[in-house]
C-alpha cells in the first residue's frame, strides 16, 4: 500500500520541481505573484531519489525470499548494479543532489542558473523514463515515459504553484496567454505518449478490464474526461463568466484541477505497481476483485459486450452528470459540481465493466 503512496508523491515532486524551474523563465508581469518557498523546491528536489529509491526497496525485499542466506545490503549492491533501475536511480541521485546543491549555495542568484536547472532537471525525467515499465517492452517506450512524465510534469507543476502558492494579484490575462498554448501543446503530448505506452503495454484494451491494470487503466481515462472539461472552463470559460475577474473563485477551481490531476497521479501510480496485459500473458488471466463482486466466478474471461439495462443505465446517468458540470461551474456550484464530476466518473466506470464478461 505505502509503494502506491510513494509513486503518487514521487510524480508530484516531479511536477513542483519542473513547474518552479519553468516559472524561472517567465517575466514577473507575465505570471502571478507568487510566495513559493524555496524549500519546497528543494525537498521537492530531495523526494524524487529518495521516493525513486522505495521501488529498489521493494525489489530487494522481493530479491530476499530467493537468496535467505545473502546479506541484505549485497542484495540492494545487486539491484543497483544489475537492474536498469537500479542504474537510472544512480543518475537520479547525482541530478537531484547536483540541483539541490546548487540553489543551496546560490540561493539569492538562483535565476542566473536556470537553463543548468532545467537541463538537469530534464536527464532526471529521462532517467526516469529509462528505467520505466514501457521501455522494458520497447525501445521507443523510453521515449514515451519520458515525454508523458516531462508533459505532466511542466503542465500540472505551474497549475499546483499558481493555484496554492498566489499570495497577490493573479495577472489572470498575461498569465493564460502563454499558460494556455503550454496547457494545450502539454495535453496533447500527454494524450500522444499515452496512447503510444498503452499500445505497447495493453494487449487489448478492453480485454483488460478484467484485471487489476486494465480496470485502473479505463478509471484513469475517465477521470481524465472532467478534468480536460474543467481545464478548458479554465483556460477559456472564466473569460466570460467573470472568473477571470473573481481571483477568489478561480483560485479555488484551480485547485479543484490540481485535486483531479493528483487523483490521477495516485491511479499511475497504482498501474505502476501492476503487470500489464502484455502479449501472451492474457492466456490464463486471474479476474479482479472488482470484476469477481461484479460477474461472480468467471473462469474465462472472453470480454464482449453484453450489454444489459443496468450497464447502459450506469453509462446515460454518467453522461447527464458530465453535461451539468458546465452548468455548475457558470454558477460557481461547488458541492454539486464535486458530486456530479464523482458520478460521471464511476458510473460509466461499472456500468462498462458490467457490460463486458
Amino acid at each position: 500500500m505505502y509503494i502506491y503512496l510513494f509513486e503518487t508523491l514521487l510524480y508530484l515532486s516531479f511536477a513542483v520541481t519542473g513547474g518552479y524551474i519553468l516559472l524561472l523563465f517567465i517575466p514577473e508581469r507575465s505570471k502571478p505573484q507568487l510566495n513559493i518557498p524555496l524549500d519546497l523546491f528543494q525537498y521537492g528536489l530531495l523526494a524524487i531519489p529518495v521516493f525513486s529509491f522505495m521501488s529498489i526497496l521493494r525489489t530487494s525485499f522481493i530479491l530476499r525470499e530467493f537468496a535467505e542466506t545473502m546479506p541484505y545490503y549485497e542484495l540492494l549492491l545487486i539491484v543497483l548494479k544489475d537492474y536498469k533501475y537500479g542504474n537510472a536511480w544512480i543518475w537520479i541521485l547525482i541530478g537531484g543532489t547536483s540541483i539541490y546543491a546548487v540553489t543551496q549555495l546560490f540561493q539569492k542568484k538562483i535565476l542566473r542558473f536556470k537553463w543548468p536547472l532545467a537541463i538537469i532537471w530534464v536527464l532526471t525525467v529521462l532517467a526516469h523514463g529509462w528505467a520505466s515499465h514501457p521501455a522494458g517492452f520497447s525501445s521507443w517506450g523510453f521515449v514515451y515515459q519520458s515525454v508523458h512524465v516531462g508533459a505532466v510534469s511542466v503542465w500540472l507543476g505551474v497549475l499546483i504553484l499558481v493555484a496554492w502558492y498566489t499570495r497577490g494579484a493573479l495577472n489572470w490575462r498575461p498569465f493564460v496567454r502563454w499558460y494556455t498554448p503550454l496547457a494545450i501543446g502539454s495535453m496533447v503530448l500527454i494524450l500522444a505518449a499515452g496512447l503510444a505506452m498503452m499500445y505497447i503495454l495493453v494487449d487489448g484494451y478492453i480485454r483488460s478490464w478484467g484485471i487489476n491494470y486494465g480496470e485502473a487503466l479505463l478509471l484513469k481515462h475517465l477521470v481524465f474526461i472532467p478534468l480536460l472539461l474543467l481545464a478548458f472552463m479554465n483556460g477559456f470559460l472564466s473569460k466570460v463568466t467573470g472568473h477571470g475577474t473573481d481571483e477568489r473563485k478561480l483560485i479555488w477551481w484551480l485547485r479543484a484541477e490540481t485535486v483531479i490531476a493528483a487523483a490521477i497521479l495516485a491511479i499511475t501510480a497504482y498501474m505502476g505497481m501492476q503487470e500489464p496485459p502484455h502479449e501472451g500473458e492474457f492466456e490464463d488471466p486471474a479476474p479482479s476483485l472488482l470484476f469477481t463482486w461484479l460477474h461472480g466466478d468467471a473462469p474465462l474471461l472472453s470480454m464482449r459486450w453484453h450489454w444489459n439495462l443496468p450497464s447502459l443505465g450506469l453509462i446515460v446517468v454518467g453522461v447527464a452528470a458530465l453535461s451539468l458540470l458546465m452548468a455548475s461551474y457558470k454558477n460557481n456550484r461547488r458541492g454539486p459540481f464535486i458530486w456530479l464530476a464523482a458520478i460521471a466518473v464511476l458510473c460509466p466506470f461499472a456500468g462498462l465493466l458490467l457490460a463486458v464478461y
